[in-house]
């Protein structure tokens, strides 16, 4: 009879062991991804809470950017309105084309890292990151609030960037 019951909770055993394997094969990715990422504690708070292979933290880590390049291209939206000088109104118009073009290559990111396509994920990421950059050098007018946001911008899409790139 003891012997039957030892049997009995083998299967718990396995998987609650199958579960430690998966928890801490997430947790060698996200350490792995985010070694790569240049703000390892933004890496963490974006991808710790979720449990996902590569392709799953890809989309993950791009919807965060994806919404933070619209809330930069809304910024300078409303940042182009208020302008006054025509220098001024110029570098905004240039911000909003480059994060229309930022929008549109993380959406294709996003798009390759559901096909597992980190290749073409990393090449995306890269020309959105390129994007946010040159609103960065723009001039010397962009207000502090959007340089901050493009700064912001390149940090997420860094991680973005680190999950194409981890092996």
């Amino acid at each position: 009879m003891a012997f039957s019951y030892s049997f009995k909770w083998l299967p718990l055993l396995l998987a609650a062991a199958s579960l430690i394997t998966i928890a801490s094969a997430d947790q060698a990715l996200i350490n792995s991804i985010c070694a790569k990422a240049r703000n390892h504690a933004l890496c963490y708070q974006v991808l710790n809470s979720v449990s996902a292979d590569r392709g799953g933290l890809g989309q993950i880590s791009t919807n965060v950017a994806l919404g933070k390049a619209q809330n930069s291209l809304n910024l300078a939206k409303n940042l182009a309105k208020k302008a006054s000088d025509p220098r001024t109104k110029e570098q905004y118009k240039t911000c909003l084309e480059v994060y229309g073009d930022a929008l549109d290559n993380l959406k294709d990111t996003k798009t390759s890292f559901g096909k597992k396509d980190f290749g073409t994920a990393n090449i995306r990421a890269s020309a959105a990151y390129t994007d946010v950059d040159t609103c960065s050098d723009e001039g010397t007018n962009i207000a502090p609030e959007l340089k901050a946001a493009n700064q912001e911008n390149e940090d997420y899409i860094d991680i973005v960037l680190a999950v194409s790139n981890v092996n």
